[in-house]
């Protein structure tokens, strides 16, 4: 003989488990939100550290926010040295178009707006760093990332790292570039590349974002070079 079911006492019955659930869900989520803020603020602080010149304020205390032609909101640091700026770095995290989803980077510029570039042993890098994708593990990340090659030889002789940004072609391809009106395009050949064939839509992904950081700097670089709100 079947039971009848009581209906209202299992809706109260899941009503609590309910309850109990979210009260759990929020608990964690307070817990853990200080260290989620904690983490976010020290990557933002190495990516500056990564992309401004030698600077002596705390630039993450000295901000604006324009929003690109793109409708992308770029936060702006501004660093100084004995009360000077020194330069600025361009933060723009909200793209959409990288080939998994967001591309997020940091760009350090220089004075006028244009893409700092930085001494590297040998070398001439970009200001640019990729703080954040999802795009696809060695064909994607090798637009995005900025990684040390090591190879058995430098292993077996403890080869010593140069300090700064390691090169990477594609990204470095925008050190010393100043914005024009039109969105920069996508070269593959020749010796200057800042595309990877087979991951074009990651390319034009940081392409633009590079792009929208600098010449959003550009077009207030009024507001930007008398200080920071």
């Amino acid at each position: 003989m079947s039971q009848k079911i009581n209906i209202p006492m299992l809706g109260t019955f899941l009503g609590v488990i309910a309850a109990i659930a979210a009260g759990l869900l929020s608990g964690v989520q307070a817990m853990t939100a200080p260290q989620i803020e904690a983490n976010k603020k020290a990557a933002v602080n190495l990516a500056m550290n990564q992309v401004l010149p030698e600077y002596d304020n705390d630039p993450s205390a000295e901000t604006s926010t324009f929003v690109s032609a793109r409708g992308w909101p770029v936060t702006f640091y501004t660093a100084r040295k004995d009360g000077a700026i020194v330069g600025y770095a361009g933060k723009v995290d909200n793209t959409d178009d990288g080939f998994s989803g967001t591309v997020s980077l940091m760009v350090g510029l220089a004075l006028d707006g244009s893409v700092a570039d930085m001494v590297h042993g040998d070398k001439i890098n970009s200001a640019v760093v990729v703080t954040a994708q999802t795009e696809t593990p060695g064909l994607g990340t090798a637009v995005t990332d900025r990684k040390v090659q090591k190879t058995i030889v430098d292993l077996i002789q403890g080869a010593e790292e140069i300090p700064g940004l390691v090169p990477n072609p594609f990204l470095d391809w925008y050190a010393g570039k100043t914005p024009g009106e039109a969105v920069w395009g996508i070269v593959k050949e020749g010796e200057a590349i800042n595309g990877k064939t087979g991951a074009t839509i990651t390319s034009r992904a940081v392409c633009e974002a590079v792009y929208a950081v600098s010449r959003t700097a550009v077009d207030h670089l009024e507001t930007l070079s008398q200080g920071a709100e």
